[in-house]
């Protein structure tokens, strides 16, 4: 398909500005990456190939032209005028014309896109109003024009106006797969998306933003299947009653330790001097650290928060075996007793890997660690995702068996990354006071607490969303079993583990491929103390939709990654 050679901007300048901490800047000119966007927008265009840009603009301050002007560039000064040079100028072109009114975010890929029908076609915004892109021919670009100019004949000051009208009439008519871009183009209309902008534009970048700083996703724009919450959950009702104390609940000082431990306490029907509350799982295990100083066994691959704390002295590795990496407690006992490690960690369900240990397993290494004097952790973030898996639950062993430590995220569970909230709970209600004095005073927020208040009301809904996600990880595991030589770990929890063909790139490389050529993320499993710990990638249960592109996705680069490795594709 030829690509246009032409592109107009239709900029306007009276829209209210964008407020940074840096300034106030109108839309076009707000500095991405350094440069207006405007800018980078015009650059984007000529890398597609176009070869002449015209910029209809209403700036006030005539600063416009000196700017942001560059070779194959024209501005033309629009004031609400009858005439704003564009007919003339399009009359002598008989191709193509990109017209893109205002400044959404965009690049050439979007471009590509935009192809041919009918003599036009394009990728509208929002469908009030005209921001967007809109592949024009010659003959419907010019019948807009001279529509427009007609109508502020009897109506002055009208002119964009009634091409404006003309583009949302048109856009109607549009091919319903071309009618709305969603993803790709951005309206920036404040800070954050600016941010997300910023984050876009950077490429060169991209890996070392993401590796960097793990989170914040709702302003970065990918498609992540790395972090581990409950998709289903909470409803939208759920947030419709927070914003009803929103402001209560911001403008005051959350409650301290105490408190937060007296809910939790109802919560999980045990005692609130049993319980320590946290900012996330994280933040309990680095207080619990620093009270115990342990040398620790752990099971690996596992959650590496509570390796990372950690010296290579103080840390023994009992490393599972595939293909399901499957616990032993026997064993693994065994070798607690012969590293003389003082504490045992394990994660249950265990992550990555999804698989669960029964009640009975952790009651016996539970009591054995204990009458040998040591300490047991089991961190149960994901003992509500498995079938019955609250069953499994060791938190009736805490009154019975004071060397026993359970930490829980909440988060994940609840569907709420965001509000960092987690308990350790433990019959050493000494261990308790300890772990409490090394957390800050207050250290919940007030969203976290309110939420907590919210949450039995929503009770039904939740199990339904656990249903579900079950149902989506069993049907997501067989899709994922269709895509020759990947090698899927039986999961019980909402993400799982996957081995990659033999033939394939490692698991950093086709991270690296999918974050730059597709934007997903995926987590990788190199950093992990496994056999072959390159080959393995984790994948977190998201929507059907969501989980089928992914394994489209998969499918397309592997089977390409392969090929190539044999040296069919260069």
């Amino acid at each position: 398909m030829a690509k246009s050679t032409r592109a107009i901007f239709i900029l306007d300048f009276r829209a209210p500005k964008i407020h940074l901490w840096s300034g106030s800047y109108d839309a076009p000119l707000v500095p991405i990456n350094g440069q207006p966007l405007v800018k980078h927008l015009i650059e984007v265009c000529f890398e597609y190939g176009v070869k002449n840009v015209v910029v209809v603009e209403n700036s006030q301050n005539g600063s416009f032209d000196t700017y942001h002007c560059q070779p194959g560039t024209t501005v033309l000064s629009w004031r609400d005028t009858l005439d704003f040079g564009l007919i003339e100028r399009r009359q002598d072109h008989d191709g193509d014309t990109l017209l893109i009114w205002g400044t959404p975010l965009f690049d050439s890929d979007l471009l590509d896109g935009i192809g041919r029908d009918s003599g036009s076609c394009g990728s509208a915004w929002r469908p009030e109003a005209p921001t967007g892109i809109y592949r024009l021919s010659a003959d419907v670009l010019l019948d807009l024009l001279l529509e427009s100019q007609f109508a502020a004949l009897t109506r002055p000051q009208q002119t964009l106006s009634g091409l404006a009208t003309g583009l949302l009439r048109l856009e109607i008519a549009l091919p319903a797969g071309r009618r709305n871009a969603g993803f790709e183009l951005l309206d920036i209309c404040d800070g954050v998306d600016v941010a997300i902008a910023e984050f876009r534009c950077d490429k060169k970048n991209l890996l070392r933003r993401l590796e960097t700083s793990v989170g914040g996703y709702w302003r970065k724009p990918i498609a992540e299947h790395m972090l581990l919450c409950n998709t289903r959950f909470p409803p939208k009702a759920f947030y419709d009653r927070l914003a009803t104390r929103l402001e209560d609940v911001l403008t005051c000082y959350p409650s301290q330790q105490i408190d937060i431990a007296s809910i939790l306490g109802a919560m999980t029907s045990q005692q609130p001097e049993l319980i320590a509350v946290g900012n996330g799982v994280t933040d309990l295990i680095q207080a619990l650290y620093s009270t115990l100083n342990p040398t620790v066994a752990v099971p690996t691959p596992t959650f590496a928060g509570f390796q990372t704390p950690l010296t290579n002295e103080r840390m023994k590795n009992f490393v599972l075996s595939p293909p399901y990496f499957d616990l032993d407690v026997s064993a693994f006992f065994e070798f607690v007793i012969a590293t003389d490690a003082d504490t045992a960690i394990v994660v249950n369900p265990n992550n990555p890997t999804g698989r669960l240990v029964d009640h009975a397993d952790m009651a016996w290494l539970t009591k054995a660690l204990g009458s040998s004097g040591r300490r047991l952790i089991v961190d149960e973030s994901f003992i509500d995702f498995p079938t019955d898996g609250s069953a499994n639950s060791v938190e009736n062993l805490v009154l019975s068996c004071d060397n026993l430590i359970v930490v829980k995220s909440l988060g994940k569970l609840f569907g709420l990354g965001g509000i960092r909230l987690g308990y350790l709970m433990s019959g050493d209600r000494d261990l308790i006071a300890a772990v409490r004095r090394k957390l800050p005073l207050w250290n919940i927020n007030g969203i976290a607490e309110y939420t907590l208040f919210l949450l039995p009301e929503f009770i039904e809904e939740l199990e339904e969303s656990l249903e579900m996600l079950r149902e989506d990880r069993d049907l997501f595991t067989r899709r994922l079993q269709t895509i020759p030589g990947l090698e899927v770990v039986p999961s019980q929890t909402n993400f799982i583990l996957c081995r990659l063909p033999e033939d394939s790139v490692s698991a950093a490389e086709l991270k690296r491929r999918l974050i730059l050529f597709d934007s997903v993320l995926v987590r990788e499993c190199g950093y992990q103390v496994m056999k072959d710990a390159d080959r393995y990638i984790r994948l977190t249960v998201r929507s059907r939709a969501e989980n089928e592109k992914l394994i489209n996705t998969l499918r397309s680069t592997l089977s390409h990654l392969s090929i190539a490795s044999e040296g069919v594709v260069a």
